[in-house]
């Protein structure tokens, strides 16, 4: 099993932190592009490109609507450029990047268009875009020049929760990103999504690598789930979590009935917040996946760590995570938090990778 972590997009950070996580053992560095809470992915990818040796350079992912389809290949080939066979393209809907500021995911046929143009112009350099009430031939010119690089191949990986967009990634994307897998029945179940799109396009997704976004925190000897340190390292995961189903993004029901209490009082603290209901995106997201608001540590509850957290003693997380590769899981992708990131990757590649 690949392991992977998303990578802050701070400039300094991408610098230190790419570099940190390839000497620790992770196989793939996740650069977001969530542009309201973080800096720009392309400019933190080429700082972790210059700076790094075999770490694969991932977009994680890049959002549909941030830029039309010819700009997000052509910044990705850039990247390319610098660091030729190490990059991917992980492309999305947007459901991070485009509720925090109040819009709903890009719509399913719009997605499916710039999908098809991304997978034409990254195996040929050209494609027929449609735009404007126009359709037109594009194609990329002055390869030979070297400014963008197409020739070391860019594999497509499309974000993808539902079996729709699951389906996406079978018909043109080279693996897929989901989230929510936590046993060997989710594998299947997505396997089998990405399986029929591939199936229309006269394809084979049998092999095709598929990426958990998650977290993980392996307990110490003795260590309980409400012990600071842990509520430390996993509360930014939960209350990401939380925001995710706050936001429309998720369903509470995925919520095993334990932390049915934690989430209610949740809601009841979301539906008293001070900004006006129609701008509340803007408060709902302060800390997303990278510290817990101070008014949130309450919701860091044991119930919810253990809800929304691969955590266990080492035995038991390298355990669980071979029962996951056996059923097809190809690579997990943590998420550490900004303040204990170093503190995080030291602990996986020595409790985790390590043993794997």
């Amino acid at each position: 099993m690949d392991f992977g972590t998303l990578i802050f997009t701070k400039p300094e950070r991408a610098i230190t932190d790419v570099k940190y996580a390839e000497e620790r053992g992770f196989s793939h560095a996740w650069i977001p592009d969530s542009h309201m809470i973080w800096g720009d992915t392309y400019a933190c990818m080429a700082l972790a490109a210059v700076n790094t040796h075999k770490i694969k350079l991932a977009t994680g992912v890049a959002i549909a609507s941030n830029r039309i389809a010819p700009v997000t290949v052509h910044s990705i080939a850039t990247i390319n450029q610098l660091a030729p066979g190490r990059v991917i393209l992980g492309f999305g809907t947007g459901h991070t990047g485009r509720r925090v500021m109040g819009l709903p995911p890009v719509k399913q046929a719009e997605f499916r268009e710039q999908v098809r143009v991304i997978h034409d112009l990254l195996h040929d350099g050209e494609a027929i875009y449609n735009a404007e009430g126009m359709s037109r031939k594009i194609r990329y010119l002055h390869r030979d020049r070297r400014f963008i690089n197409l020739d070391d191949r860019i594999p497509l990986y499309v974000a993808a929760n539902g079996p729709k967009t699951l389906a996406l990634a079978g018909e043109f994307g080279d693996g897929a990103i989901t989230t929510g897998i936590t046993d060997a029945a989710r594998v299947g179940v997505v396997r089998k999504s990405i399986q029929a799109g591939a199936a229309k396009a006269g394809r084979s997704a049998d092999q095709m690598p598929i990426v958990s976004l998650t977290h993980i925190c392996v307990l110490r000897p003795g260590e309980k789930l409400d012990s600071p340190r842990v509520k430390a390292m996993t509360g930014h995961w939960v209350m990401a979590s939380f925001h995710a189903i706050a936001a429309g993004y998720a369903r509470s029901g995925y919520l095993p009935e334990a932390v049915a209490p934690v989430y209610k009082a949740y809601e009841e603290y979301v539906a008293q917040m001070k900004t006006p209901a129609a701008e509340r995106y803007l408060e709902l997201h302060v800390g997303h996946c990278t510290y817990v608001a101070p008014l949130e540590q309450k919701y860091v509850t044991p119930e919810a760590i253990a809800a929304t957290t691969i955590v266990g003693t080492k035995e038991e997380i390298v355990e669980r995570l071979r029962s996951l590769e056996r059923a097809g899981l190809s690579q997990v992708f943590i998420n550490p938090p900004m303040d204990g990131y170093d503190a995080c990757i030291d602990e996986i590649s020595r409790d985790v990778i390590a043993r794997m």
